[in-house]
């Protein structure tokens, strides 16, 4: 790998250290990113540490995922951008779809080349870029339990 070519599973192992060592409740809920691509981040969590009374993955945990992931994934998009802020989730719309059963796994989507030209864009002029991430999370058999999609602003130092 040369020089310029990017280290997803550093990358991906860096913001997990960062999210363990940062968010007491991505912790306690064992939240643990799996894997970086550059296209997708997949953060995922132990149903035992997330489960409800009916035995099912806990609504809060997994809108805490989604929003983790969503973050996660415009925290890794704006280093690579080179834009250097606070990011902020300025809104979280999610679906439940089914319950879930098993291990929570988020698979957070990246924004397409052009809405991320648009966001480094917004960055440079207004010094505030706009992320909208989707997130899913499947079930054992595939099937989608939950739909996320976050607003996130990289907001630059005044």
């Amino acid at each position: 790998m040369d020089k310029n070519t990017p280290n997803y599973a550093q990358q991906a192992e860096e913001l997990d250290d960062f999210l363990r060592t940062h968010l007491p409740l991505a912790r306690a809920a064992g939240v643990k990113v799996e894997q970086y691509t550059g296209d997708k981040l997949i953060a995922s969590a132990p149903l035992d540490k997330n489960i409800n009374d009916k035995g099912t993955a806990f609504g809060g945990s997994l809108y805490n995922i989604c929003v983790i992931a969503a973050w996660g994934m415009t925290h890794l998009k704006s280093r690579e951008m080179g834009l250097a802020g606070d990011i902020v989730v300025a809104k979280g719309e999610i679906n439940y779809l089914r319950p879930l059963t098993s291990q929570l796994m988020a698979t957070a989507i990246a924004p397409t080349p052009e809405l991320i030209a648009r966001a480094k864009q917004g960055f440079v002029d207004r010094g505030k870029a706009i992320f909208s991430i989707k997130v899913e999370i499947l079930d054992q058999e595939n099937q989608p339990c939950v739909e996320f999609e976050g607003k996130y602003a990289v907001l630059a130092a005044s």
